[in-house]
């Protein structure tokens, strides 16, 4: 046996040099799930001795994932995405790395393959992905935020020395880096391209935890993102070529609450307006509950199912609104899923299988985010704005539903109509593409990025407020 373990700690030892040249490039995988196989592609590279990599999902139309950390001694390699959220621990066995995939609470093996370096399977185009040459500046920068984590971002700019008018821009829920990349799509650089390309400096970043950033995004609440949004708008008006008397920021979805957050609380700032794409106004809970009914009628479920949903999903956020704290709301989850369930016109068996897979799904659902995000009420924020509001809603998002949030913005700004800009393009999605019905499955099909409308309002909105 002692003659194996050395010869063993040999190869390893005589392996580790060559290796470590041999994770640059693509890698390709197939994690199955409930009978499922799902590909997977993962990129690495090495840039100033630091391992960098992102993963595509072609399959659910996520390309670019960025990893907020990869970690390669040679032989075995560990990488995280969104702080933690997913995670990866492998080791080189011959031509392939044998590991683990965690997500979840969930622990499935996955094994890499390597592939050809250009290798892009089921790649999609975007037309709209901004191509060099630019005729604008781009900035490479940072700032430190309340925890003194650095957030790194980039900063576009007209030519010139100002001052211009100027943005931040702020994502939407789950980890996303400074182009809030989803499906393949990358709306932010379409954005800042658009914005800049019309005379405002536009500042996007990476969020806590992602891509370039420092910090844990998996731990952190909407609260703490709006204190990083704070900090990156306060580090984009300290330059001399931005105008504060036009500055502001725009927010795409939970960026939308923030962006509530910010207007409701100018004081020591020289916010002077907000953009809110997509922005949740009602209670969340009310909010939820309208898209849990339309992301489930957007998928073909039958009535019967749609309203089974809607009944679990209401009690769990009302469950979540009246305990004490997040531990409370954790120990009442089996007892609400078996009452609730009970109710159900199905038999004994599919009534235990239901119970066994959405106790643990709603287990998981309690972070410290959803727990603070479901317990938020945008109403009692925007109240509070005095300064120009523009709102934007698709007509047919299923996520953030226009019809009841817009209708209840414009009764909270009675009495300060002057303030709100209110658009609705009826046949937008939750993403601001141009949509069939508006179903997430079709985010990834669409070329569109982000309609071209919707950015020559939000340009024109900006400028002539100056």
């Amino acid at each position: 046996m002692k003659k194996i373990h050395l010869v063993i700690l040999l190869l390893v030892f005589l392996v580790q040099p060559t290796i470590g040249q041999e994770l640059t490039g693509s890698w390709k995988a197939e994690l199955e799930v409930m009978g499922q196989k799902i590909p997977l592609l993962f990129h690495f590279e090495k840039e100033d001795g630091q391992w960098t990599g992102k993963m595509d999902s072609p399959s659910q139309g996520a390309m670019g994932i960025p990893m907020s950390k990869v970690l390669f001694d040679g032989l075995m390699l560990a990488f995280e995405i969104g702080g933690g959220v997913i995670s990866y621990e492998g080791l080189f066995v011959e031509a392939k790395i044998q590991g683990t995939f965690k997500q979840s609470g969930l622990s499935l093996p996955l094994d890499l393959l390597k592939v050809d370096d250009n290798a892009r399977e089921n790649a999609v185009q975007r037309p709209q992905e901004p191509q060099a040459p630019f005729e604008y500046e781009i900035i490479e920068t940072h700032f430190v935020n309340s925890l003194g984590n650095r957030l790194y971002g980039t900063i576009t700019k007209p030519q010139g020395a100002g001052p211009f008018p100027a943005v931040i821009l702020v994502t939407g829920s789950g980890p996303q880096n400074r182009n809030s990349e989803i499906f393949g799509h990358a709306p932010f650089w379409v954005m800042a391209d658009y914005l800049t390309s019309h005379g405002i400096v536009v500042f996007r970043y990476d969020e806590r935890g992602v891509g370039e950033s420092e910090g844990n995004f998996s731990q952190a609440t909407t609260s703490d993102f709006a204190k990083d949004a704070k900090a990156a708008f306060a580090h984009l008006t300290s330059f001399d070529y931005v105008d504060k008397s036009n500055a502001g920021m725009i927010g795409h979805s939970e960026g939308g609450l923030i962006a509530w957050v910010m207007a409701a609380n100018t004081e020591n700032t020289d916010l002077k307006f907000v953009l809110a794409l997509a922005g949740p106004v009602v209670p969340i809970p009310d909010l939820m509950k309208k898209q849990t009914e339309d992301v489930s009628r957007s998928v073909g479920n039958p009535k019967a199912l749609v309203e089974q949903q809607v009944k679990i999903n209401s009690r769990f956020y009302q469950m979540v609104e009246e305990s004490k704290n997040l531990e409370e709301a954790k120990s009442q989850v089996k007892a609400l899923v078996n009452e609730v369930v009970g109710t159900y016109d199905m038999s004994a068996e599919l009534k235990q299988e239901q119970i066994n897979n959405l106790i643990p799904a709603l287990e998981r659902s309690l972070n410290p985010w959803f727990y603070h995000f479901i317990r938020t009420n945008p109403e009692a924020l925007i109240e509070q704005i005095q300064i120009p509001v523009f709102a934007a809603f698709g007509g047919k998002d299923v996520q953030v539903n226009a019809a009841q949030n817009g209708n209840r913005l414009v009764q909270l700004f009675q009495g300060k109509d002057d303030l709100l800009t209110l658009k609705v393009y009826p046949n937008l999605n939750h993403l601001f593409q141009s949509a069939q019905t508006g179903a997430v499955a079709e985010y990834a099909e669409i070329e569109e990025t982000f309609n071209e409308e919707v950015l020559k309002d939000i340009a024109k909105f900006i400028l002539e407020l100056n």
